[in-house]
């Protein structure tokens, strides 16, 4: 920042302050000091962050004073927690710490955004292939919630060998309270290759060779109509194309940065055994 920044904290003994560096790992030996609150430092970097979070510019001198009170009221408040043996608390410590993981985490994709962006051509091979996916229809679907595998399997069974109807599916499942969805519009790309490659086999009024695996069980689907499928603008979904491949290169990264992280464990995996007489 220029030094239009400094001028108005000369009345708080900048260089004054710039004797020692306290016993801090977060604060660096280049680190501008402002202020020290009973020996622990308000720093230039914490201004400037605290700045740019509520959007407070250089020229206002007001809001920069205001804030640095703020930050020497927060020193002087965990100073005072400090005194008390409160930052020992395992639950404190435990939650700064995390804190401080997500901050890293935080920074590290931010960084990892910067160095390795989402092109244009990556937004398009995606978008292309959304597209090759969702085929040239979308299907209305109604589906059948059952809890288990097994028994979507032996229902499906019942309708192809003419034992039962879907609707008298529908009647029993609403009977008993199993779930029953609503009519649906969906194409290819929302499901499941197996299950994408039976639609084409599937006519209307058809019950779809298997079951659909989802969080809340497996559901007995049948095709009750089918239209051309609308395919949106690529400037239409390009911002979600994006957001969905920066999500999907951090979620492997973690995954990547997990995998060979060395792990050491430092408890018994399992609680000792009670001994026996």
């Amino acid at each position: 920042m220029k030094l239009k920044l400094l001028i108005f904290t000369v009345s708080i003994a900048l260089v004054a302050c710039q004797d020692q560096q306290p016993d801090n790992q977060l604060v660096d030996e280049d680190d501008t000091i402002l202020v020290k609150v009973d020996g622990q430092p308000v720093t230039l970097p914490m201004l400037e962050y605290m700045m740019s979070q509520r959007n407070v510019s250089e020229d206002d001198h007001d809001g920069m004073r205001e804030i640095l009170e703020e930050l020497i009221r927060l020193q002087a408040v965990a100073n005072a927690a400090r005194e008390d043996g409160l930052d020992r608390e395992p639950q404190v410590r435990a939650r700064r710490m995390i804190r401080d993981l997500e901050t890293l985490q935080l920074r590290y994709f931010d960084q990892i955004y910067h160095d390795y962006p989402v092109t244009e051509d990556d937004i398009q091979a995606v978008y292309q292939d959304q597209v090759d996916r969702a085929g040239g229809e979308q299907f209305r679907i109604e589906a059948i919630l059952y809890g288990d595998q097994t028994e979507a399997l032996r229902q499906i069974a019942r309708l192809e060998d003419g034992e039962a109807t879907f609707e008298e599916l529908l009647a029993s499942a609403q009977a008993t309270g199993l779930g029953v969805d609503e009519p649906l519009w969906v194409d290819r790309s929302q499901l499941p290759d197996d299950i994408a490659a039976l639609l084409d086999e599937t006519e209307i009024g058809e019950v779809v060779g298997l079951p659909l695996e989802t969080p809340q069980g497996w559901r007995v689907l049948r095709v009750v109509d089918t239209r051309p499928i609308e395919v949106p603008a690529l400037a239409d979904v390009r911002e979600g194309i994006s957001r969905h491949l920066v999500r999907q290169r951090l979620e492997a990264l973690v995954e990547d940065l997990y995998d060979a992280a060395e792990i050491t464990p430092m408890l018994p995996l399992e609680e000792a055994q009670p001994e026996t007489e």
